[in-house]
């Protein structure tokens, strides 16, 4: 299961920080020849508007081509990851943000119900696009770079 590499470096950060700063975390994947690429991100906006500070995982496994299967892999480590960390965020605004659409004019829109379930069922907030800025900006940024980035940044 993927996992930032030093949680509990990411546990530090977010419990050191002002009651006022959200918790964001999020996922997005590409197809690279025949491995897919996950990017998960912790991002924690700091005061909810001063910067944000955003540590990543890099995970290559087999090419994943359904997109049903890709889509969920992405909630389902973004899930693990929140449950992780979710005891040190309190009363912090903390939120699950999903990859999806849910447009039916975009492919990702065929698991917007069981993604926004499973998120729900965990006790956990879920945000779709285009609101998910850690999926959609964060990750994405990440798995836009070759060679992938493999620690974090500020």
């Amino acid at each position: 299961m993927p996992f930032i590499r030093d949680i509990e470096e990411v546990r530090r950060f977010i419990s050191e920080c002002s009651s006022q700063s959200a918790v964001y975390v999020g996922c997005d994947s590409r197809q690279l020849r025949d491995k897919t690429v996950f990017v998960t991100v912790v991002v924690i906006h700091i005061n909810s508007n001063n910067g944000a500070k955003v540590f990543w995982q890099v995970d290559k496994v087999s090419k994943i081509e359904s997109i049903r299967q890709r889509l969920m892999e992405e909630v389902n480590r973004a899930v693990f990851v929140a449950l992780s960390i979710c005891d040190v965020v309190g009363d912090r605004p903390f939120e699950v943000h999903l990859d999806i659409n849910p447009n039916p004019e975009h492919r990702s829109s065929v698991i917007v119900k069981e993604a926004v379930g499973y998120v729900l069922a965990q006790g956990l907030t879920p945000v779709l696009k285009p609101d998910s800025i850690a999926a959609t900006t964060a990750a994405d940024f990440i798995t836009s770079k070759k060679p992938f980035p493999t620690t974090d940044v500020s």
